[in-house]
């Protein structure tokens, strides 16, 4: 087993700390090589497949602008658009398609909030196999 990062996904939301993510997962992506892709995750329960204003819509958007970010830097992505929990779909996308390394952004939660809300990048964290970066 090699320790390059081969495979690279990066997890985006659009958000300050994706776009953090977004940022340290091309410079990383520049140094190693690796090949990116990008995860951008619709909630489950406010998805209507069929409206043009619909959360997957959004994300889309979200997709096409960190995969145009990645196309400036001389590099191309991989683009994944799942439906679920956050967590349990960057974790799936990350096993299915064969990522070695996550880049994760990290919300500055209070540990209230955090105990009621969850942690995306804790769960990710701790339920994938493949190399974990917290950008913050």
């Amino acid at each position: 087993m090699s320790d390059r990062v081969r495979r690279l996904l990066i997890a985006y939301d659009g958000g300050e700390p994706a776009q953090a993510a977004l940022n340290m997962g091309i410079e990383l992506a520049v140094a190693t090589g690796a090949a990116i892709g990008i995860v951008s995750v619709a909630p489950a329960d406010r998805v209507a497949p069929d409206d043009p204003w619909s959360e997957t819509s959004e994300h889309a958007a979200e997709l096409y602008e960190a995969k145009m970010r990645v196309a400036a830097a001389g590099l191309s992505a991989e683009t994944h658009e799942p439906t679920g929990a956050p967590g349990p779909s960057i974790v799936e996308v990350a096993t299915t398609f064969d990522y070695d390394a996550i880049v994760i952004g990290a919300r500055r939660l209070g540990p209230i909030r955090r105990t009621l809300l969850g942690s995306v990048s804790r769960y990710v964290a701790s339920h994938s196999s493949a190399t974990i970066i917290i950008a913050r």
